[in-house]
C-alpha cells in the first residue's frame, strides 16, 4: 500500500477507511491498494459531502461520499506522525 509522506491530491477517492489513531487509507478508484497517511491522533482532517459512516462507534470507519467521490487535498512531510491538514469533499 503506498503511504502518502508528500503532500498531493488525490481524486476520485470512492471510500476513506479511517482510524481513531490518526491514520486514513484513501481508495482511489481504478488503483488495487489504498494510499495511507500515518496521522497524529489529533491530526486536522475534515471531510465534507458524506453520506454515511458504516463502523461509527469502532476503531475503524468506512466514510462514503454523497456524491461519486471525494477529492482530498492531503498534506504530509514525512511517512508516518503528520498533522496535516486533509480536506476532503464529496464531488
Amino acid at each position: 500500500m503506498p503511504v502518502i509522506a508528500d503532500d498531493v491530491v488525490l481524486e476520485r477517492v470512492e471510500h476513506i477507511l479511517g482510524s481513531g489513531t490518526g491514520t486514513l487509507d484513501f481508495a482511489v478508484a481504478g488503483e488495487s491498494e489504498y494510499y495511507t497517511w500515518y496521522g497524529i491522533e489529533d491530526a486536522d482532517w475534515s471531510i465534507t459531502g458524506v453520506e454515511r459512516i458504516e463502523n461509527d462507534d469502532e476503531d475503524r470507519f468506512l466514510i462514503y461520499p454523497n456524491g461519486d467521490y471525494f477529492r482530498c487535498e492531503v498534506t504530509a512531510d514525512k511517512q508516518e506522525g503528520n498533522s496535516g491538514p486533509v480536506r476532503c469533499q464529496s464531488e
